[in-house]
């Protein structure tokens, strides 16, 4: 039941609303990617090298896998991120000058650095699994 003059906290896809998906998406997914993926990184190898397990695997899969399959879901988080915080800058840049159209052009701006930044990082995320051994010691 609503009452009248009620606002319904939604989010929307108009890149000019205050809760539009496409620019908090945009500001927010790329560093909670790359947050997610420093925690499941460090701990797949934490588990899967511990003395418990027998070999390095979890599921039958290496652990060379999972990380390259987090890696890979966060690039491709935060690559979805900064597309549609482009699109909506795109979309904003046809508008007329207004405080509205202002903060939605900063915020699609900074989704696009945001996940450009972000995504560098995590493309440094699959160099250990080219270069280091699993489970090895460090001497």
């Amino acid at each position: 039941m609503s009452v009248p003059g009620e606002r319904r906290h939604r989010l929307t896809m108009s890149p000019k609303d205050t809760r539009s998906f496409p620019l908090w998406f945009g500001v927010l997914a790329p560093p909670l990617a790359w947050a997610a993926h420093l925690l499941l990184s460090d701990g797949v190898f934490e588990l899967g090298c511990s003395p418990g397990f027998r070999r390095p695997e979890i599921y039958g899969l290496s652990l060379k896998f999972w990380q390259l399959l987090e890696t890979g879901l966060a690039a491709a988080v935060t690559i979805a991120a900064g597309v549609l915080a482009w699109r909506a800058f795109k979309r904003l840049r046809s508008e007329p000058e207004s405080t509205t159209v202002g903060r939605a052009r900063a915020m699609a701006i900074a989704g696009i650095g945001s996940a450009f930044i972000y995504l560098l990082i995590l493309v440094f995320g699959f160099l250990p699994a080219a270069f280091l051994r699993t489970c090895g010691s460090s001497i």
